[in-house]
């Protein structure tokens, strides 16, 4: 069985046994408020397409059905991201590709602005979400390697927040932004916030300590244990002895010595609950607008879906210390179906469709915000980036299918109530998957040490 804890070595000092038995001082508070920005503008980038969608249907004049493969050509991008960059930063370096990753992103969303043509708009998206794709996972994964093992679940739920924070944030300033400045004002603030960003994160965010080992950089790495620990003693010219899996590993470890069952479970849970969530903020801004609201209420009602699963996410970080941790998400996601399917009853009204979009993102969206930050510690911390990429890649072709479907089913003139229940099917069987995997973990000695207080 591998021990993440004991996977590096600075001459006798255990470095990941040390950060683990440490407190978050404010080194650690620094990496995590980088990784939390980072996934905040993911989620402003991700969502912001949503808020734009029912003016470009007028200003590239086509049907409201055709939006569907935009939707999708973004988390295409953001698949691929997470299956192909988040494992290449494992061999060529967390914050060098992750660099690569914001840089890759804030370009491609100013480049979105040029814009003329649907063919135009989907290549734009598809390169943007290559760089979010990479980006997310690597910044979980750093935000897991400096937490203590005490609070590292609860912290990186928190981190996880962003998301919510920056796709909430965008609908509110989205409603006030398209009408005065025109939908490519908020392509441009996607595109300057996290060029600012690169260089916050290029001159603040420490080199992984998994990175600077494998590098033999003892001395980098003494300095940062000395940052990140306090008052801890580590020698800078002492040998670097790395755990037998620190050097490097094939994705095909993701099924190797009993990890098969877990890895399966994690990715019917992604996927199918992504699928349900894709679906439901791709097209809620739409089909709110379509059943009688105002562009700009229909817009608010939307950001209420993210201002609920901050809500629930933090719910969550606070249950997961006092309850079996998938348990509390298979309830979450179950509570997530019946959400979608009231929303099937909302009418026209305001009121009631705020109220729902915010029941529908505490449980739909804060439970995977929690089941995003988790992920990263069901596998050992030589393969976090992989093990949350991988999850997250194979969870975004539920992303893909979500909003495709929802544009198939708008062509075949379903109605608007129909659409919401089919919505909650997906989660429904990601409620039930997080239940079967809850009893996998219960006997993984390994998750148990990972999570730390997690029971």
């Amino acid at each position: 069985m591998e021990q993440p804890a004991r996977s590096i070595w600075l001459g006798s000092l255990d470095v990941m046994a040390a950060v683990d038995q440490g407190a978050l001082g404010a080194f650690g508070r620094r990496v995590l408020v980088l990784c939390g920005l980072i996934i905040m503008i993911d989620g402003f980038d991700v969502q912001v397409i949503t808020y734009v969608a029912p003016v470009l249907t007028k200003a590239l004049g086509i049907d409201r059905s055709m939006l569907g493969p935009v939707f999708s050509s973004g988390l295409v991008g953001t698949m691929l991201g997470a299956l192909i960059l988040a494992p290449l930063a494992d061999r060529m370096g967390r914050k060098r590709v992750l660099c690569g990753c914001i840089l890759l992103f804030g370009l491609c969303s100013l480049g979105t602005i040029t814009a003329a043509r649907i063919e135009t708009l989907m290549a734009w998206r598809f390169l943007s979400g290559l760089g979010l794709g990479g980006a997310t996972p690597i910044a979980v994964a750093f935000a897991a390697e400096f937490c203590p093992a005490r609070i590292r679940a609860t912290a990186v739920m928190i981190v996880y927040t962003g998301f919510a924070v920056g796709a909430g944030g965008g609908g509110l300033l989205a409603a006030q932004m398209i009408p005065a400045l025109g939908w490519t004002s908020v392509f441009v603030l996607g595109g300057i916030a996290p060029l600012v960003l690169l260089a916050a994160v290029m001159l603040l965010l420490p080199d992984s300590m998994s990175d600077l080992a494998r590098r033999g950089r003892a001395d980098l790495l003494a300095r940062t244990l000395g940052q990140l620990v306090p008052g801890i003693s580590a020698d800078p010219t002492a040998p670097i002895r790395l755990g037998e899996r620190e050097a490097g590993f094939p994705v095909k470890r993701l099924f190797a010595e009993g990890r098969t069952p877990r890895t399966i479970m994690l990715w019917i849970m992604f996927f199918t609950n992504i699928l349900s969530l894709y679906f439901m903020v791709s097209w809620f801004p739409t089909l709110a607008h379509a059943s009688g609201l105002e562009l700009s209420d229909a817009l608010r009602a939307a950001a209420m879906i993210q201002v609920g699963s901050i809500a629930g996410t933090l719910s969550l970080a606070l249950l997961v210390r006092r309850f079996d941790t998938f348990t509390v998400m298979s309830f979450g996601y179950l509570g997530g179906a019946i959400a979608l399917v009231l929303a099937a009853f909302a009418g026209g009204s305001v009121g009631y469709f705020t109220a729902i979009a915010f029941l529908a993102g505490f449980f739909v969206i804060g439970t995977q915000t929690g089941a995003n930050g988790v992920s990263a510690l069901i596998y050992p911390a030589s393969m976090r980036p992989t093990g949350v990429g991988w999850a997250l890649g194979i969870g975004r072709t539920g992303s893909i299918l979500g909003p495709s479907l929802g544009g198939m089913l708008i062509a075949l003139d379903w109605p608007t109530r129909d659409l919401f229940v089919a919505a909650a099917v997906p989660a429904v069987v990601a409620a039930l998957s997080a239940f079967a995997l809850s009893r996998l973990l219960r006997r993984s000695a390994e998750v148990r040490d990972a999570v730390g207080a997690l029971p």
